[in-house]
């Protein structure tokens, strides 16, 4: 009787352990699953949801770090761009941008959603190398609005080094959109192709089972609300486990 378990490390230093413990219908067929939920349209999308906010996590802590700009980019006041204007206006700026970094002699590479409002408005929220703000502000602005004021934020990447709070910004931002009949991009996230990504092979445990608690590391505190134990969409167990490796305290003696 076997599991499979994947084990991911991300952020600086592998300050992230993520611990996936689960079955399938290859693996654990002796054991009694949980009746599978009929992948209902909501429900599937909120599973699929979860994966991609893990996804989208492991790519901003292994390819990004702080001071790196996270960016909002807006349209002008009451403008509702169509779905194609969008994608023209964002494949015009990534090309523009690219050619902005790599004459700085700087790595240009990304991560970012479209969100659509309910009356239409939408917006940008994306990750990007540091640089100068105000050069990419006038690009933006350049190419939706001859250069006009449009609204944009910048803000640097914190140095905790940990960006799931900004991949489930990020997924949520598309959400609305991505679900309507019109989505602006086919996928909750895009990334360019130069990123780095983890591409980890479940390993199979021969054991009975995994136990009921997740195993403690040395370092590292269980980060409870970010771990999960139940079962997928599917009906099949699993556990998931997020360690952060506790912070370091200078214990030395300062003296008197």
């Amino acid at each position: 009787m076997s599991y499979l378990r994947k084990v991911f490390r991300h952020g600086k230093d592998g300050n992230i352990i993520e611990v996936c413990k689960y079955k399938n219908g290859r693996y654990g067929r002796q054991i009694k699953n949980n009746k599978p939920i009929k992948a209902t349209p909501p429900e599937q999308l909120r599973w699929q949801s979860k994966n991609n906010v893990r996804k989208c996590w492991r790519l901003l802590d292994d390819n990004f770090c702080p001071g790196d700009l996270w960016i909002m980019l807006s349209y002008p006041y009451k403008v509702r761009p169509l779905t194609e204007t969008v994608r023209q206006n964002m494949s015009l700026f990534l090309r523009k941008a690219r050619k902005m970094y790599k004459k700085a002699g700087k790595v240009f590479k990304y991560i970012f959603s479209a969100g659509r409002g309910k009356r239409g408005a939408v917006h940008f929220h994306m990750v990007l190398p540091k640089f100068n703000i105000t050069d990419i502000r006038d690009l933006w602005t350049e190419i939706i609005n001859d250069g006009d004021w449009v609204k944009t934020e910048f803000e640097p990447l914190d140095k905790k080094h940990d960006y799931y709070k900004l991949a489930n910004y990020i997924i949520k931002n598309s959400e609305e959109t991505f679900a309507s009949d019109d989505p602006v991009y086919h996928k909750r996230y895009c990334a360019s192709k130069n990123l780095i990504k983890q591409n980890v092979r479940a390993k199979v445990i021969k054991a009975k089972d995994w136990k009921k608690q997740p195993a403690e590391r040395p370092d590292y505190y269980i980060d409870k609300e970010r771990s999960y134990i139940g079962y997928n969409v599917y009906g099949y167990p699993v556990q998931y486990t997020v360690y952060v490796k506790l912070p370091r305290f200078d214990t030395g003696d300062r003296g008197g």
